[in-house]
Parts: structure tokens; C-alpha cells; sequence
């Protein structure tokens, strides 16, 4: 009873830190967005969101041991990036539309649809095989 408590707590405990990570991924993300280098965008936030979704997808399987940790971290990242994106009373934006914008959220769509496809995806149903003595 007390390993069964114990592997229900690391679970939940994963599935609680792989969230605060993707909040965190999106927070730094989206400050990255106005990243520039001798006046040309680069979009170093759209590729660490790309990257960035799918390891926290594959992360958040691994310690919950389920693959609705995928989705979990999928609905955080999206949660921030888009608050992120919506402007403020007083007018501030975080995340503005122009290439570096577009690329985080391009990308880290991406990221999050490439995870969720290869956690979701539908397997083909293997027929059961015969027993070696029948195989003649």
C-alpha cells in the first residue's frame, strides 16, 4: 500500500512540475520573441518553443507515466503564450504580431502537435498469433 501511495505521489508530482516547466518555457519564450541581431529578426523562440514542447510532452510521459501529460503541457504552454499574446488595458503586449511572433506560435504548435501525434496516434491492432505447434 505505502509503494502505491508513494508511485501515486511522484506521479502526480511529475505531472505538477512538467506544468510549472511549460509555464516557465512560454514565459522566457515569449520574451524572446523581440530577438534581434544587426536589425534581422531571428527567431530563437519559435525554435526553442518547437523544441522546447516536445521534450516537455515526452518529459511529462515519462514521469506521469501516462500520455495525457502530453496534453497537460500543451494546455499550460498555450495558456501563457496566448494571455501573452492579448494586449493589456494600458496597451502593453508581450508577444507581437510580426515574424518572431508568428514563428512562436507556429512553432510551438508544432512542438506541441508532433508530441500529442506521437503519444495519440492510432495503432494498428495486431492479430493475435498462433501457437508455434500450429505453424506447420
Amino acid at each position: 500500500m505505502r509503494e502505491r501511495g508513494l508511485e501515486t505521489a511522484v506521479r502526480v508530482g511529475g505531472a505538477v512540475v512538467a506544468a510549472a516547466a511549460a509555464v516557465l518555457a512560454a514565459l522566457i519564450e515569449s520574451f524572446l520573441v523581440p530577438t534581434y541581431w544587426d536589425g534581422v529578426a531571428v527567431p530563437l523562440a519559435g525554435a526553442l518553443a518547437f523544441a522546447g514542447n516536445w521534450a516537455l510532452a515526452a518529459l511529462a510521459v515519462w514521469w506521469t507515466g501516462s500520455r495525457w501529460g502530453a496534453l497537460l503541457t500543451a494546455l499550460a504552454w498555450f495558456g501563457v503564450v496566448l494571455a501573452a499574446s492579448m494586449p493589456t488595458a494600458a496597451g502593453s503586449l508581450v508577444v507581437t504580431s510580426g515574424f518572431n511572433g508568428y514563428a512562436l506560435l507556429l512553432a510551438g504548435t508544432a512542438g506541441i502537435a508532433v508530441s500529442l501525434w506521437r503519444y495519440f496516434r492510432p495503432r494498428p491492432q495486431q492479430a493475435p498469433s498462433a501457437p508455434k505447434e500450429s505453424r506447420q
